[in-house]
Protein backbone atom coordinates (compact mmCIF):
# COMPACT_ATOMS: atom_id res chain seq x y z
CA UNK A 1 0.00 0.00 0.00
CA UNK A 2 1.12 3.46 -1.01
CA UNK A 3 -0.10 6.38 1.01
CA UNK A 4 0.15 9.61 -0.54
CA UNK A 5 -0.52 13.55 -0.11
CA UNK A 6 0.38 16.17 -1.86
CA UNK A 7 2.35 19.60 -1.28
CA UNK A 8 0.62 21.91 0.09
CA UNK A 9 1.42 25.03 2.22
CA UNK A 10 -0.41 23.46 5.35
CA UNK A 11 -0.05 19.96 6.81
CA UNK A 12 -4.24 19.87 7.26
CA UNK A 13 -4.51 20.95 3.42
CA UNK A 14 -2.13 18.25 2.35
CA UNK A 15 -3.50 15.66 4.75
CA UNK A 16 -7.42 16.49 3.28
CA UNK A 17 -6.37 15.20 -0.35
CA UNK A 18 -4.77 12.10 0.85
CA UNK A 19 -5.10 9.33 -1.23
CA UNK A 20 -4.43 5.22 -1.05
CA UNK A 21 -3.08 3.10 -3.80
CA UNK A 22 -1.94 -0.70 -4.00
CA UNK A 23 1.58 0.53 -5.68
CA UNK A 24 3.72 3.37 -6.92
CA UNK A 25 2.63 2.68 -10.47
CA UNK A 26 -0.87 3.43 -9.34
CA UNK A 27 0.25 6.62 -7.48
CA UNK A 28 1.91 7.71 -10.16
CA UNK A 29 -0.58 6.75 -12.81
CA UNK A 30 -3.01 9.29 -10.62
CA UNK A 31 -0.83 12.00 -9.87
CA UNK A 32 0.50 12.05 -13.61
CA UNK A 33 -3.34 12.01 -14.58
CA UNK A 34 -4.37 15.02 -12.17
CA UNK A 35 -1.44 17.12 -13.08
CA UNK A 36 -3.35 18.86 -15.61
CA UNK A 37 -0.42 17.58 -18.39
CA UNK A 38 2.13 19.50 -16.60
CA UNK A 39 4.12 16.07 -16.13
CA UNK A 40 3.94 12.41 -17.13
CA UNK A 41 4.50 9.49 -15.12
CA UNK A 42 8.12 9.05 -16.16
CA UNK A 43 8.68 12.41 -14.74
CA UNK A 44 7.79 11.21 -11.74
CA UNK A 45 10.26 9.32 -8.73
CA UNK A 46 10.30 8.89 -5.45
CA UNK A 47 13.11 9.01 -2.63
CA UNK A 48 14.18 7.49 -0.28
CA UNK A 49 13.02 6.74 3.46
CA UNK A 50 13.74 9.79 5.20
CA UNK A 51 12.33 8.16 8.64
CA UNK A 52 8.87 8.61 10.35
CA UNK A 53 6.99 11.83 10.60
CA UNK A 54 5.69 12.35 13.97
CA UNK A 55 2.87 14.70 13.29
CA UNK A 56 0.86 11.88 11.01
CA UNK A 57 0.25 8.30 11.52
CA UNK A 58 2.46 7.16 8.63
CA UNK A 59 5.07 4.63 8.75
CA UNK A 60 7.72 6.40 6.79
CA UNK A 61 8.18 9.43 4.64
CA UNK A 62 9.07 9.62 1.17
CA UNK A 63 9.64 12.99 -1.34
CA UNK A 64 7.57 12.47 -4.59
CA UNK A 65 9.40 14.06 -7.16
CA UNK A 66 9.28 15.77 -10.78
CA UNK A 67 11.77 16.73 -12.87
CA UNK A 68 9.57 18.60 -15.43
CA UNK A 69 6.69 21.35 -14.90
CA UNK A 70 5.28 21.94 -17.85
CA UNK A 71 8.13 23.06 -20.34
CA UNK A 72 10.94 23.41 -17.22
CA UNK A 73 12.89 20.46 -16.90
CA UNK A 74 14.50 20.91 -13.70
CA UNK A 75 18.55 19.93 -12.75
CA UNK A 76 17.55 18.35 -9.53
CA UNK A 77 14.21 17.25 -9.02
CA UNK A 78 11.26 19.36 -7.42
CA UNK A 79 9.21 17.91 -4.62
CA UNK A 80 5.31 17.80 -5.32
CA UNK A 81 4.34 15.78 -2.55
CA UNK A 82 4.92 13.07 0.54
CA UNK A 83 4.24 8.96 0.29
CA UNK A 84 4.73 5.86 2.65
CA UNK A 85 5.10 2.81 1.28
CA UNK A 86 3.52 0.15 3.76
CA UNK A 87 2.49 -3.39 4.14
Amino acid sequence: MVKYRPHRGMLDDAMSEAKTFDSLAEMYEYIANNSSGLFSIEDLSVTSDLGKDPRIDWKETRYVCTRKFGSEIFDFPQCIGMCSIEE
